[in-house]
């Protein structure tokens, strides 16, 4: 299950929406806060493919370029996403902002949707409490 709120107040999944064209386009415009808690096992199902699908690119990027950057330090290959959401550190966020913060949000948004109330604007933080993974950013109301 997922839940969402803006500036604290409950919301439904439709009343907000992104936009790959305009993420992080907001400047000068007022902001509000925005926070989407999900099941940690609903997100590892539903990221689980791309997620995966993604390291297969970066291992043949590596194996022509000869270079590993890991994704955190001291690892030695590209954990499972079961195993990284489990790892200290911002470490998660990061890669996650990088290759897939526009997957992460069409698990809950439909993109480019002209009824919404809010745009999300930002995604500022992946963490993890208890059970559920926590993702917050700044959204502009329309």
């Amino acid at each position: 299950m997922i839940s969402l709120k803006v500036n604290g107040n409950d919301i439904g999944s439709d009343a907000m929406t992104f936009s790959q064209l305009s993420f992080g386009k907001g400047d000068g415009l007022q902001t509000l806060s925005y926070e989407m808690k999900i099941a940690k096992g609903e997100l590892l199902e539903k990221l689980k493919p791309i997620y995966d699908e993604g390291v297969v690119e970066l291992k043949k990027d590596d194996q022509i370029t000869g270079e590993f950057e890991p994704p955190y330090p001291g690892a030695i290959d590209y954990p499972s996403l079961i195993e990284f959401i489990d790892v200290e550190g911002p470490y998660l966020y990061d890669y996650l902002y990088a290759y897939h913060k526009f997957d992460i949000l069409s698990i809950a948004f439909d993109e480019d949707n002209d009824v919404s109330i809010y745009v999300i604007n930002s995604l500022d933080s992946i963490g993890q409490i208890g059970k559920e993974i926590v993702v917050k950013g700044t959204a502009i109301k329309r």
